[in-house]
């Protein structure tokens, strides 16, 4: 089976390159496919400074929100399963990569969720009841595909979508630590994270709640 590593980011310039570093060493990927969302850093020039026969660049000249960059990039490939991953990461390892693909390709689980390591309380918690808003996950593009025609994915719902499209087909989730995986939170760096992550919180709140009445 063909796997694509699906990698969007949107001024990512402290982070990107060791991210996109390690998905490029990875070889349980095929192809990786970096989409820059409108950056106003210098991210979209630290990517084409990579040389790889395995990555795509693709450079949106506006702001589209998450889930639209990945829904283009995905048609881009032909790949069976996709790998998403954000681009903000500290500490992301291959092994983190093997984490989330194995259950996948043993045929064990359709979907994997990975939770960033916040400590030994919250990974049990977050293991077996917190909500999955990780970028982090696996899936067949055959799933994805049959999500992206639903009318709440657009701006940062693509995983409250995922996880609604999996709880109303029964398809279970497997839920992997990522063993020191940590992430930089928009207000350390954007110069309006502040904003940007008060939008993203009421945003969620009001797909959640859509979500609830969506048939």
């Amino acid at each position: 089976m063909k796997t694509a590593a699906i990698l969007p980011i949107f001024n990512e310039e402290k982070t990107v390159a060791n991210v996109l570093s390690v998905l490029l060493k990875a070889e349980q990927l095929d192809e990786v496919i970096v989409v820059d969302d409108g950056s106003t850093d210098n991210s979209l020039n630290i990517i084409k400074s990579f040389q790889s026969d395995k990555l795509k660049i693709i450079h949106l000249r506006e702001n589209l929100g998450k889930s639209n960059a990945v829904k283009i990039a995905v048609k881009k490939t032909t790949a069976d399963i996709l790998l998403f991953c954000d681009g903000d990461l500290h500490n992301f390892t291959i092994q983190h990569i093997n984490q989330l693909l194995e259950p996948l390709k043993k045929g064990e689980y359709l979907m994997t969720v990975g939770i960033r390591d916040r400590g030994i309380i919250h990974n049990v918690f977050a293991k077996r009841f917190g909500p999955l808003l990780s970028g982090e996950r696996a899936l067949p593009k055959k799933i994805f595909t049959e999500v992206i025609k639903h009318p709440l994915m657009k701006g940062y719902a693509m995983e409250l979508v995922l996880n609604d499209y999996c709880a109303k087909n029964n398809i279970p989730i497997k839920r992997v630590i990522l063993k020191g995986v940590r992430q930089t939170m928009k207000p350390y760096k954007n110069k309006n994270g502040v904003m940007l992550l008060a939008k993203e919180i009421f945003e969620l709140a009001l797909v959640f709640i859509k979500l609830k009445y969506y048939r």
